[in-house]
Order: C-alpha cells, then sequence, then structure tokens
C-alpha cells in the first residue's frame, strides 16, 4: 500500500465504501447489537446498552437505543424524522456508536480532505494517516490528534477519530458483499440478517405520537460555540512543582440542549497537572441553548484555554526539558555544534550474540545538518545511516545490527524536539559525584523520587549544559573525558551499564576538522529509510 497521501484517501474512500451498511445498493437488513463497557470508567459510568436497527434504504429506516438513562426510537422516511426520547440528553457515545454501526466514517467528506495533507507513515502492518484539529479561543490554539488507520493486509478501516467521531474496527465479517466490523468500540453486533416483512406502520415517521421537539447533535467549531458561552469566573489554577507555568490545554465537550456541559473528553494540556483543574471547571460552564431554525440542538465541539500560574513558595523554577535538551545538544555534540565538518573514530567493546566480548568500530562523517554518514562495525555486522539533502538511508546488516544501533543511540542520546511532548518531563536538582546537575525525566517515580527502573527515561546536565548521564529503558549511560572542539564539549568516554553491570564501552579516538568528504558516500542506493517512530535525531 502507497504512502502517498492522496492515494491513501483513495485508499480510505475505499475502505468506507466497502464496509458501509448505510449506502445505497445494500441489501435491506435487520441489525441489533449490544454494548458492554470494558473499561473500569465506562464500567463505572454504566454505559451498556443495546442497538437495533432495521434498514430499508438510506431514505427508510428505524433505529431503536437504549441504555440505562436513555431510549430513543427514531423513523426516518422519505426526508419525514419521528422521534419518541425517553431522557432529555441523547449521551454522544450512545449516539456515535449507533451511526457507525451502519456508518464508520461518518465525516468522510472531511475526512478524505484531512488525508490528503496528512502524516502518512507505515508501520506495524497498517498504514496511518494522522493530522491535528485545531481548538481555539479566539487567541490562542491547540491541537487534537486525529486520524485514520487501515490494514495493510486487508485494506479495511481499523480506527478512526476526530472531534465528534472515534471507532476502533474489529471481527470483519461479509455481508451481500459489504465487509461489515462486527465489533466497534464496545460494541458488538449480535444479529446481522435480511430484513423481514414488517407491518405497513414500521417505518411511518408521519404516525401520531412522536416528539415534537426532536433530538439532533451538531459538531460546531469553538467560535461559534464560545458565543453562547456565559460569562463565569475564570480557571482558578493551582500552584505547580513542575511542568511549564504557561501554554495552552484544550478538549472536546458536550453541549445539550439546555446549554450544561454533559462530557469533556481527554485533556490535552501543555502541562497535564492542571488536567483536573480544567475538566472541572469547564463542567461547571453554562452556555445559550444552540439553536438551529430556532430548535436547539446537542453540540460537540471543543475549549481551549490558555494558562499561567506559578511555582509553590520555595520550589526552584526550571527551564523547559526543550530548552534543557537544545542546550545539551550545541554544548556538547559536534553535530550540533557550529556547523564546521568533521570526521569522528571510535572504538567500542561490547558482547555480542554468540556471547563473546569484541571489539567494534563507529564513524561519524558531517558536512552539514542535511549532509552526513554515521556507521558502525562488529564481527560480521554492519550498520550505516546517511542524510543526503532530504533523503535518509538505512542499511543494517549482520546478527549484531540491533547491538549497532544501540552504539548509535548511546553516542547521541539526546531525543529529538520534534518527538517529545514538554508536559511530559520534570525537573529537579541532583547531585552526581558532587557535581549539581539538572535532571530532565519521564516516567513513574516512587515515593523518594527515584525512577522506576526500566520504565523511566531522565538526563542529567550540569550548570554548563554537557550531558553527563543519561538512563533510558534500562540502560545506564555515563559520559566523561570531555574535550573541546569547535565549541562543543565532546565526551570521549561513554560507558553502558544495563542490569547493574558494564555492557559497553565506547572510546573516541579521533575528532578531526574535514575537508576531503566524498558527498557520494551520503547516498545508499537503494535502501531509502524515512525517519519514523523514532526520538532519534540522525
Amino acid at each position: 500500500m502507497t504512502l502517498r497521501a492522496d492515494d491513501v484517501s483513495k485508499d480510505v474512500e475505499k475502505a468506507v465504501k466497502r464496509s458501509r451498511l448505510d449506502q445505497a445498493g445494500t441489501k435491506p437488513f435487520h441489525l441489533k447489537a449490544e454494548i458492554t463497557p470494558v473499561s473500569d470508567r465506562d464500567k463505572a459510568l454504566n454505559r451498556s446498552g443495546e442497538i437495533e436497527i432495521w434498514w430499508k434504504s438510506p431514505e427508510a429506516w428505524r433505529r431503536e437505543v437504549r441504555s440505562p438513562e436513555f431510549h430513543q426510537v427514531e423513523i426516518v422516511n422519505d426526508g419525514q424524522v419521528w422521534q419518541k426520547n425517553e431522557g432529555e440528553y441523547f449521551p454522544e457515545w450512545l449516539r456515535s456508536l449507533a451511526v457507525e454501526l451502519i456508518d464508520p466514517v461518518p465525516p468522510l467528506d472531511h475526512v478524505l480532505q484531512e488525508v490528503k495533507s496528512a502524516d502518512v507513515r507505515s508501520f506495524m502492518g497498517q498504514t496511518n494517516a494522522q493530522w491535528m484539529t485545531m481548538g481555539s479561543d479566539g487567541t490562542v490554539s491547540k491541537g487534537i490528534g486525529a486520524g485514520v488507520a487501515l490494514s495493510n493486509s486487508t485494506g479495511l478501516l481499523v480506527y478512526g477519530s476526530d472531534v465528534g467521531w472515534s471507532g476502533d474496527f474489529h471481527d470483519y465479517q461479509e455481508f451481500h458483499g459489504r465487509m461489515v466490523a462486527r465489533a466497534i468500540g464496545d460494541a458488538k453486533i449480535v444479529l446481522l440478517e435480511d430484513l423481514g416483512s414488517e407491518p405497513a406502520d414500521f417505518f411511518d415517521a408521519t404516525a401520531s405520537g412522536g416528539d415534537a421537539q426532536q433530538i439532533s447533535t451538531l459538531v460546531v467549531d469553538e467560535p461559534a460555540l464560545r458565543k453562547n458561552m456565559i460569562a463565569s469566573d475564570p480557571v482558578p489554577w493551582p500552584s505547580l512543582a513542575n511542568g511549564p507555568l504557561t501554554g495552552v490545554l484544550t478538549t472536546e465537550i458536550v453541549v445539550d440542549r439546555e446549554g450544561r456541559v454533559r462530557n469533556v473528553g481527554t485533556i490535552v494540556s501543555d502541562n497535564p497537572g492542571l488536567s483536573d483543574v480544567a475538566r472541572a471547571w469547564i463542567m461547571q460552564q453554562r452556555f445559550k441553548p444552540y439553536l438551529v431554525n430556532g430548535v436547539p440542538v446537542q453540540v460537540v465541539s471543543t475549549m481551549t484555554l490558555p494558562f499561567t500560574t506559578t511555582r509553590p513558595a520555595g520550589t526552584e523554577n526550571f527551564d523547559s526539558a526543550r530548552n534543557y535538551f537544545e542546550r545539551g545538544r550545541k554544548a556538547g555534540f559536534p553535530a550540533a555544534g557550529a556547523g564546521t565538518p568533521y570526521s569522528l573514530s571510535a572504538t567500542f567493546q561490547a558482547m555480542g550474540s554468540d556471547g563473546k566480548v569484541a571489539d567494534g568500530r563507529y564513524e561519524d562523517i558531517w558536512v552539514n545538518e542535511g549532509e552526513w554518514r554515521r556507521e558502525a562495525w562488529f564481527g560480521k555486522s554492519h550498520y550505516v545511516r546517511t542524510q543526503n539533502g532530504d533523503k535518509r538511508y538505512q542499511l543494517a546488516e549482520g546478527p549484531d545490527a540491533a547491538l549497532l544501533r544501540l552504539v548509535f543511540k548511546v553516542i547521541e542520546p539526546i531525543p529529538a524536539l520534534d518527538t517529545f511532548v514538554e508536559s511530559d518531563w520534570r525537573m529537579k536538582r541532583e547531585d552526581i559525584a558532587d557535581i549539581s546537575t539538572v535532571r530532565v525525566a519521564t516516567g513513574p517515580e516512587d515515593a523518594s523520587g527515584k525512577m522506576v527502573e526500566g520504565n523511566s527515561r531522565a538526563f542529567w546536565f550540569d550548570q554548563n549544559g554537557w550531558l553527563l548521564q543519561a538512563v533510558d529503558a534500562g540502560v545506564h549511560i555515563t559520559r566523561g573525558n570531555f574535550v573541546e572542539f569547535d565549541g562543543a564539549q565532546v565526551a570521549q568516554s561513554i560507558v553502558v551499564r544495563a542490569k547493574g553491570g558494564v555492557v559497553m564501552i565506547v572510546k573516541v579516538g579521533s575528532l578531526q576538522e574535514s575537508s576531503t568528504i566524498n558527498k557520494s558516500d551520503f547516498v545508499l542506493k537503494g535502501h531509502e529509510y524515512k525517519r519514523q517512530f523514532t526520538d532519534e535525531v540522525r
């Protein structure tokens, strides 16, 4: 399956056409689905129910949905709509499932347009198209991740999400030429059969007894919803010991016909420490009813909030993780320094896949950020990464190629700035061998503040910005014997430990300016490589 966005857009359209029941040409059907919550949160919220659909055509159908708090019968026939509701609010989780059972991607035109400019990647047997849907209060903006994924083996939809729509699709089975997902989220289709003979009035949308004011739901942009927002007290942001003090957060919300917030989705924040306060404040907000043709409707939209807070009294105010990482790369790695072309040679000692300790070799040739070659050898294994302009190349061969990847990682361990979320990182001051450092860390900690081994990452920088130590996935990296090169202090010795023992020692043998560089070395024909799903810069 190709990775050209235009072609992936066509693939998504084909996938939906193959699986959508609610389209012309589908044989009339009767469907019944049961909803059984799996997560503790959904169980606590009692998100269980049943959905039953009798479908003659896109213009004539009947649907009944039932949950502990809501019951609706809806009939659509030739442009007429009849409803009978028990409950004032149609829960959004229930409504979206009822739609996606027969129309897996309701905003299809919008999704196809987004896919054409999306970030498209193939990984783990599926093709993913991702984009950002922006929330904005009119002054600041922040994105909510959205996207779709297709199975490379079947071409069918695996999952999709955007504001007002989300689902994951499994257990596809054929029904008269349609490949129908029998499991969507917590909903499972327990019956899908040909439509039988129903009473003459079963699809009568003009029958008496229906509700005069029907329930409908609309996805609107945030500025439109904010026009109906009733003024209230500002958010009482608390002081925070960790994370950014200023930033933006956003989330998806559902507002009912009376203007009450009924649901707040996952909060995307520059500082997650403020999420609970933001959620509580948003839930308390009130809106004037959103009217369409004079009739109030339920609304799905975003709510975006800027925040400014402070550190608690006596707490040190640290810089951002981004600045520590950027400063650290420039202070200690020549590929991020002043820009002088160089060649670097190093040797390393490690245990190979055969259980024997042996010596290996590493070389790095750098002209600029778009022209470089990194290469390592160990026994019968060889690993190369290069870049030539906007093209990258990678070659991995031999039984110890994974070991050589680790060599690349420990020599340049600082994560790329485009691969992490600032709010995931925490800063604190720690001493290493009597040297005062700032620890920049992410992942779980115990009650004493010690990182949980194997599940956390951390980097220790001294006052000059030099990276002295790092821990990543249980691998401990200690850097020392710094030598100046072109304004950067480059570690000549790198010791790698895992499970309490030394597993690798890297020694830089030479680092010098280089003027005789063959730029053809930056091209590896037949080994093109796209940098993805990695936090390594090179």
